[in-house]
């Protein structure tokens, strides 16, 4: 996988990566095939924050942050969306990450190697997540959603609304996803990366549906965040593209609305037999 790597491995049999290969692999586009595990901790030894999205702090593309406490609260036995899978871990030195690789290695996770970066983000000149602030979603019209499906363009949409008013009236194509898991584990952020993964090569283009604006636009940002334009199969210029929001959601939807009677006449018997 990778031909940079440091001229030794330690007695756990943690080995450590250049960071030149750590580019590299972002360069051509192989970054998906790895999980980057970024071990730093949330705070700080006296207790304040350093550690968010919102702190705007330097994280390297495409990395998942996995701080040890969360490692051993997560992961348990062999872990299906790590089998077989190289790992890069990510501390604030070579240090910190090699304490985190000794623990891993006692485990029994089903991981194919773990791979400490050198230096850490201490050295790290490499590319960098853009700061989230800078992010941009747009919102698009019914209208527009309507010309994009029939355009023949892969368009998935998302309900992010209520069982309830998702079955009462949706998109015929939306798939339901009521609410994010606000802390979710690793082992989901895991999984919700390789769907970004997959989403990107297919070259996707994601519509949410919401009721609420202001935390559909919060949202977008978040998922655009997340998703690493190498991922694509044309980069940068189709990544900034391939999220929106629906003006408006299902209130001024203009299309076909298709409503699932029997899922709402099973909600009412069960709610009659309570």
């Amino acid at each position: 996988m990778f031909l940079l790597l440091a001229d030794n491995v330690n007695a756990a049999g943690c080995t450590l990566l250049e960071p030149e290969a750590l580019k590299k692999a972002i360069e051509n586009k192989s970054i998906y095939e790895m999980i980057i595990f970024d071990v730093r901790p949330r705070y700080t030894p006296d207790s304040k924050r350093r550690f968010d999205i919102e702190t705007n702090m330097k994280r390297i593309p495409s990395s998942l942050w996995a701080p040890r406490e969360k490692i051993e609260l997560d992961l348990v036995g062999k872990v299906e969306e790590l089998i077989d899978k190289n790992v890069i871990l990510v501390g604030e030195n070579t240090e910190s990450a090699e304490s985190v690789c000794r623990f891993m290695m006692k485990k029994d996770y089903g991981i194919r190697n773990i791979y400490v970066l050198k230096g850490g983000m201490e050295k790290w000149d490499g590319p960098v997540k853009e700061d989230i602030t800078k992010v941009e979603c747009e919102m698009i019209t019914s209208r527009e959603l309507m010309n994009m499906m029939k355009s023949g363009k892969n368009v998935e949409i998302i309900d992010k609304r209520s069982d309830d008013e998702y079955h009462e009236g949706h998109i015929p194509s939306a798939v339901l996803q009521p609410g994010e898991i606000r802390q979710p584990s690793l082992k989901y952020l895991i999984r919700k990366r390789e769907w970004r993964i997959k989403r990107a090569r297919e070259n996707a283009t994601i519509v949410y549906v919401y009721e609420n604006e202001v935390q559909a636009m919060l949202d977008c940002k978040y998922e655009k965040y997340f998703t690493h334009p190498a991922w694509y199969p044309h980069g940068e210029e189709i990544a900034k593209k391939n999220i929106y929001v629906l003006r408006g959601g299902m209130r001024v939807w203009e299309g076909e609305v298709k409503r699932d009677y029997l899922e709402i006449l099973k909600k009412r018997v069960k709610g009659r037999l309570k």
